[in-house]
């Protein structure tokens, strides 16, 4: 797993300390650009050299107003920002050893492609030949652009539904980051879709280029391979081999674990205006990661409190509670006791939550649900969003010994939800609390019950 810190990504003394924002005009220290997140500054550097492909750059140096943009130092994952073009106008000096194209020179200039190459151009066509949702496949045909000598020739191409162009680029070696982003901006211009695919992928062995890729596209990365190219001839449709990260919470922590499974393209999501294809949301799944962390000392807290009431006070505890979440505009009673229903809601939610009763003196969560259904119908729904987050749906049925929960319960609280009986209409006295406290039901709760 992969833990999120927070340290400087800029190297120690950078020449170009300051840049200017060429939308706002504002001027920006380097920290500040940068930033603390590995995963967003490499989605910056792309973003800088594709403003820069497009005759749109994002940031200029503050000193002589020419475009920058941001390197990496590969082995220590550090950025710098660098002059696009260097001619001595500048006090900053950010450009030394070999230029790009003499490095590219001594890497390609006279080099037969490799085998390898050759042979995933044909597994990448072989493939997109029997899947009827593709056509006009083709290796290396010459594509041309809009404007006048803008021209690229991808590995192999084909049209999708008919309807959109894509271009398949093998990487087997790094490819200088002007290169992934010019090809981005001309197919983004041309209304196409540049689709990356690797002979192999590991983000614990990831080429900075592969990063490059990877973190501009939902953390997911494609790879093609001769098992790829027999589960495609089997399904009659494109197979991948996809790999992933994906977060989850722990301890108020984000930790990032990689996944792999193969997948058919049309299971994919397509999002040509970003140049983007992924099999998971990645982004989405962060999003509700953070949205976890963003109370969770204080959501900690207040469950370690509630856990070892026993029907006690601690005093000094809940007032500072309390303290806290009027900072958030949400108001407790002076006691637990004091507001109406309070206890019995936040009783029946962590017993969800926890998988046992707590506050409550009965001997399983369906004896809770019963009471719940009988006493405080508008909690059933509270109550049903937490068992379905915490996977209690089994320990539900095999408690329900004698089937009166699911036979007669079930059925009647969802027949009043479909006719909006009031007597069974959610109680929202308590929602904002419920949304702070536990965060995995936020987005449904304020939904109708269904």
């Amino acid at each position: 797993m992969i833990l999120l810190q927070a340290f400087s990504l800029v190297v120690a003394d950078p020449e170009i300390t300051e840049a200017l924002d060429l939308e706002t005009g504002e001027i920006r220290h380097v920290h500040d650009v940068v930033g603390e997140d590995y995963e967003r500054a490499l989605q910056l550097r792309m973003a800088l050299k594709q403003g820069i492909a497009a005759g749109k750059p994002l940031l200029a140096c503050p000193l002589c107003a020419v475009p920058i943009h941001l390197v990496s130092l590969a082995q220590e994952r550090r950025f710098y920002l660098r002059h696009e073009t260097e001619d001595g106008r500048c006090s900053a000096r950010t450009k030394g050893g070999l230029s790009e194209k003499r490095i590219l020179a001594m890497k390609y200039d006279g080099a037969r492609e490799s085998a390898a190459h050759k042979r995933m151009k044909d597994i990448i066509a072989e493939s997109l030949l029997g899947d009827p949702d593709f056509s006009r496949v083709e290796i290396e045909r010459v594509w041309k652009g809009e404007m006048a000598n803008s021209r690229r020739k991808p590995d192999v191409t084909a049209v999708w539904k008919g309807m959109l162009p894509v271009a398949f680029e093998v990487q087997l070696s790094t490819t200088f980051l002007r290169v992934i982003a010019e090809r981005r901006d001309f197919y983004l211009r041309n209304g196409g879709l540049l689709f990356w695919v690797f002979n192999r992928f590991d983000m614990g062995d990831a080429r900075l280029t592969q990063e490059d890729v990877f973190y501009n596209n939902n953390r997911n990365a494609f790879v093609v391979s001769e098992d790829s190219l027999a589960a495609s001839k089997a399904t009659g449709s494109l197979v991948l081999e996809c790999v992933w990260s994906e977060p989850s919470f722990e301890d108020g922590q984000i930790l990032w674990s990689q996944r792999k499974r193969r997948a058919k393209f049309d299971e994919l999501t397509v999002e040509r205006d970003k140049q983007r294809v992924f099999l998971f949301d990645a982004d989405a799944a962060r999003g509700a990661c953070e949205a976890l962390t963003k109370d969770w000392p204080m959501r900690r807290d207040f469950r370690e409190f509630w856990l070892k009431r026993n029907g006690t006070h601690d005093d000094a505890r809940w007032l500072d509670l309390r303290r806290r979440l009027a900072e958030r505009s949400i108001e407790l009673p002076r006691w637990p006791s004091d507001g109406e229903g309070l206890v019995s809601l936040l009783d029946t939610l962590y017993s969800a939550a926890e998988g046992h009763p707590v506050g409550w003196r009965y001997a399983d969560l369906v004896k809770i649900a019963h009471h719940v259904f009988d006493k405080h119908k508008g909690y059933l729904w509270h109550f049903k969003l937490v068992l379905a987050a915490h996977g209690r749906g089994q320990q539900i049925l095999a408690e329900d010994t004698t089937g009166k929960w699911r036979s007669a319960k079930v059925k009647a609280y969802r027949d009043a939800w479909s006719r909006r009986d009031s007597a069974f209409a959610p109680d929202r006295r308590y929602d904002a609390l419920v949304s702070i406290l536990f965060p995995e039901i936020a987005t449904d709760l304020p939904e109708a019950p269904s």
